[in-house]
């Protein structure tokens, strides 16, 4: 393997033998790294065990040679250090790797931005050995000193994929300008944090980022080929001083594969994303709480050291049992003020004290004097065409743990759709056809049913979906057993590439056209009554009520038809320029296509016996669907034929909602991108409070938002649940406050991970 060029090194005065002469075999060094957030406990604990080490002290301020770290009297001989002098980082790595190999653990010290790093350095198996999970591995890495020139560069970077047995075809490559041998190892340090984020973004100082297909990528979640690892491949130029050419280049490359450790979560909470709540057993206990939040405010300005003792102090007094509940949510001390002096004023105002009206700001801040519990608390499942484009592409950072167990479970990349959803074209994802944003559709509410209930541990007690949120809802909720399985499925699928969208050969069968007779298909969103609606559709045979939800209804079909129909409605409608013939009546000519491809086998604890469901019915969910008025049985016939029902049948919404009220249904959380169903669930439930069950208040919450900040709105999300006294963990937003480092749900762990 050609590690380095060939370069003598000295250690206590005594020449080595170079690199290049050793005999070639797979390089693998484990790299650490080592601060005190992404160090766990472990690992520094079994690091400091290590009774020789080569420590190198790499000077910022000097652009050739590193600098030497002398230990004083007090500290141990096993921490003396080598005596290096070497002007690039391919050389320094050479020798580390002569140090590593006689079983010694390297420490490299640089900074970054004036702040201390370290780098630690150990051969690989000995770390699988004493169960080190490292947060990178260098596979391989080469050099070359030649007049500037871009093959030069790349012959440099094949020759350091050869040696790390990798295929460029599998690498993304950065290229990074780093003229001293500190800038060098801060790319290096970079290239090792991106890997253990999974993040793909471009690094300080890079000129350019490509993919293994060499085109741009957009930066977020670092998706890759289901047991593949990330491979990274570090392209650095510097200039270097020669007496005879001055224009030559030092062109090194550096190949890193992905380790077994996470980077450390970005806590949820911090001086910037401030998040308090406060738990009382009545509203003046709130407001004296709220009193003494003001006067510490008042004491100390929240700076980052201040927010995580104050923060962690408030959380500690916060009591999950209390019957009532507020959360005070800003992005300062400041605003935090100013939130709890509007929460004093709300908690004074006689509707939200006495009768039970919500008190909720712009910022999040929310209470209610009258919680609903968790006794109605339902999920709700949203349709097609909620996703967009780069979609909650930082969430990964917060949760990387769950990212690793999803990505573990299945295609992550294909769950989400991610070559449209996150490519650097926005234009991309509004271009997805309909399998695709189906399949993305449920794959966002797939990744934060298992946020919302492995993480923060809620429980639904019902759930119910939009139109293919039906589909969304038995795939998240542990019900099928092979969920992932559909994906392809779907994508291949003739009834949602051509049946029901594309060609529309269901519509041209019901319709009776001709091969070259065209079809222009569209739908409209009209606020109307349904049965306007209904009354005129004889008029019109190609115009379909698809939807009726609460004050709007969807109407589908020729378009030339919707439009007359409209225009003889008086309405405008809102052109959705989608084609899907779902919930109209040439859709009937797939139901049974559809059954079959939705009776799928379900995992072996859904099908619970009877005596044991009725045992355990106070924590079973019940699944509510469109097509009838009773749950649905958890068996694989009975969710087919209910999902072929509601896909194909026009969709009443507003009945779907009344029906789950009737049901018990409470506190509705949406679950998926966007917000499609909550603003739609509170106009249903606001027009028939009262109608069907006496005093039924409801509350319709969704947990992200386009165009919002994807935590901020989960964060609301929390907020509203917790004033509504929903049980819920609050060890994520605690924890890293505490401890300098996130929690992992015990169903949510990192272990394992391809090489």
């Amino acid at each position: 393997m050609n590690l380095a060029p060939p370069l003598a090194t000295t250690h206590n005065g005594q020449a080595e033998t170079s690199i290049a002469d050793k005999s070639a075999k797979p390089l693998r060094i484990a790299v650490l790294l080592g601060d005190a957030v992404n160090l766990d406990s472990h690992s520094a604990q079994v690091l400091g065990t290590f009774t020789e080490r080569e420590r190198v002290q790499i000077c910022a301020a000097d652009a050739n040679q590193s600098t030497v770290h002398r230990p004083t009297a007090h500290e141990p001989k096993e921490h003396e250090p080598s005596v290096y002098e070497q002007r690039s980082l391919t050389a320094l790595l050479g020798q580390a790797t002569t140090a590593i190999e006689q079983g010694k653990l390297v420490e490299l010290k640089f900074e970054d931005g004036n702040l201390p790093q370290s780098l630690y350095l150990l051969d690989g198996l000995r770390a699988a050995k004493l169960r080190l999970h490292a947060h990178a591995f260098i596979a391989g890495f080469a050099a070359g000193n030649e007049v500037t020139d871009v093959a030069n560069a790349a012959t440099v970077a094949s020759k350091a994929l050869a040696a790390a047995k990798r295929s460029p075809a599998q690498t993304v490559q950065h290229q990074i300008v780093a003229n001293t041998l500190n800038e060098a190892f801060v790319a290096l340090r970079q290239g090792v944090t991106a890997l253990a984020a999974r993040t793909q973004a471009p690094l300080k100082g890079t000129t350019g980022i490509k993919q293994t297909n060499d085109t741009n990528h957009q930066t977020g979640y670092w998706f890759s080929d289901q047991h593949q690892a990330r491979v990274l491949c570090l392209n650095l130029v510097a200039k270097t001083s020669h007496q005879a050419d001055e224009s030559r280049n030092l062109s090194q490359s550096l190949v890193l594969t992905q380790g077994t450790q996470l980077a450390a979560p970005k806590a949820l909470v911090d001086e910037n994303r401030l998040f308090v709540p406060i738990s009382g057993d009545s509203i003046n206990e709130l407001k004296a709480k709220l009193f003494q939040l003001l006067s510490s405010l008042d004491i100390g300005a929240l700076d980052t050291s201040f927010a995580s003792h104050q923060l962690a102090f408030l959380f500690e007094r916060y009591d999950a049992n209390a019957p009532l509940a507020l959360v005070l949510m800003a992005a300062s001390s400041d605003d935090l003020k100013l939130e709890a002096k509007a929460m004093l004023t709300a908690l004074e105002n006689d509707a939200i004290r006495h009768h039970g009206q919500h008190f909720k700001t712009p910022a999040g801040s929310c209470f209610t004097a009258k919680p609903l519990g968790d006794a109605g608390l339902t999920f709700v499942y949203p349709g097609v065409g909620t996703v967009y484009a780069n979609m909650f592409n930082n969430l990964h950072e917060y949760f990387p743990a769950l990212y690793h167990q999803l990505e573990r479970e299945g295609d992550l990349s294909a769950m989400l759709q991610s070559p449209q959803i996150y490519a650097a074209d926005v234009k991309t994802a509004a271009g997805m056809n309909l399998s695709q944003q189906a399949i993305s559709g449920v794959g966002a509410s797939y990744l934060f049913t298992k946020l919302l209930t492995q993480v923060f541990n809620i429980k639904p007690k019902m759930a119910l979906g939009y139109s293919m949120g039906e589909a969304a809802m038995w795939a998240s909720l542990d019900v099928w057993q092979t969920p992932h399985g559909m994906i392809n499925a779907t994508e291949n699928s003739d009834i949602f590439n051509h049946a029901i969208s594309g060609e529309l050969t269901a519509v041209r069968r019901a319709w009776q056209l001709a091969d070259d007779e065209a079809i222009v298909w569209n739908s409209f969103v009209v606020r109307a009554d349904s049965n306007e609606i209904k009354a005129l559709l004889p008029e019109f045979p190609r115009a379909y009520l698809a939807i009726t939800q609460g004050d709007t209804c969807v109407i589908a079909g020729c378009e030339t038809s919707c439009k007359a129909l409209l225009a003889k409605l008086g309405k405008r409608g809102i052109a959705a320029n989608r084609v899907t013939a779902m919930h109209t009546a040439p859709a009937m000519l797939v139901h049974g296509q559809v059954q079959d491809f939705y009776t799928q086998a379900l995992k072996p604890e859904a099908l619970k016996p009877k005596a044991l469901k009725a045992a355990a019915q106070d924590s079973s969910i019940r699944f509510i669907s469109a097509a009838q008025t009773a749950p649905v049985i958890v068996d694989s016939h009975s969710i087919g034929r209910a999902i072929a029902d509601t896909f194909c049948s026009p969709l009443d919404f507003s009945a779907l909602i009344q029906n789950a009220t009737e049901q018990g249904a409470r506190l509705f959380v949406e679950v998926g991108a966007d917000r499609q169903t909550s603003t739609l669930i509170d106009k249903i439930s606001h027009a028939h409070a009262g109608q069907s069950t006496a005093n039924a208040a409801t509350v319709a919450i969704a947990c992200n938002a386009k165009g919002a900040d994807a935590i901020t709105s989960l964060l609301k999300c929390l907020a509203q649940l917790i004033s509504h006294r929903v049980p819920l963990s609050l060890a994520p937003l605690i924890q890293p406050l505490s401890a300098n480092k996130a929690p992992l749900s015990s169903a949510v762990s990192p272990e394992g991970e391809p090489q």
